[in-house]
């Protein structure tokens, strides 16, 4: 498993990469220029919607912009994330790593309540969760929130884009 990168420092990078400036980055976004700020510095991490925001702007996979792959997007790629997938991949997860909403909650450190919500498609699932899933199992985070298919994070292959 490789070691988690500075989430900041690598949104950072990608937007100046593209030459992108924060202001601009938080219009797109929708938040002020300080959020963006506090993205970078790793005061708040960032939440799942927004990161996906970024992806579909700059056309990356969230597994490249969390530093996961070198590979900026897979050749599979979809732009709209759909809660009821997510949850069909929450509960796939919790089959194959024989987990209870109990027992994800505890890994997760969360409540029952809100893995059910995960799983039914009511609420996107957390930035912060997602890495964990990633952390623990390896799952690709574009998996998880069904923007692939490709399950685990994937390096050179044929239906891989650089």
């Amino acid at each position: 498993m490789r070691p988690m990168i500075n989430i900041g420092e690598r949104l950072k990078y990608i937007r100046e990469t593209y030459d992108v400036s924060q202001k601009e980055l938080a219009s797109i976004l929708g938040v002020s220029h300080y959020c963006i700020s506090h993205y970078e510095r790793n005061d708040y991490i960032i939440p799942m919607r927004k990161l996906c925001a970024v992806s579909n702007y700059f056309q990356l996979s969230i597994d490249y912009i969390l530093g996961f792959t070198s590979l900026k997007k897979y050749e599979d790629m979809k732009y709209q994330v759909e809660l009821k997938t997510v949850g069909k991949r929450i509960s796939e997860i919790c089959g194959e790593q024989s987990l209870s909403n109990v027992g994800l909650a505890k890994i997760l450190n969360t409540t029952e309540s809100n893995i059910r919500n995960y799983k039914t498609g009511k609420t996107l699932l957390l930035t912060a969760f997602a890495l964990e899933l990633h952390q623990k199992y390896s799952y690709s985070v574009d998996w998880i929130v069904g923007k692939t298919q490709h399950k685990y994070v994937q390096e050179k292959s044929k239906r891989l884009v650089r």
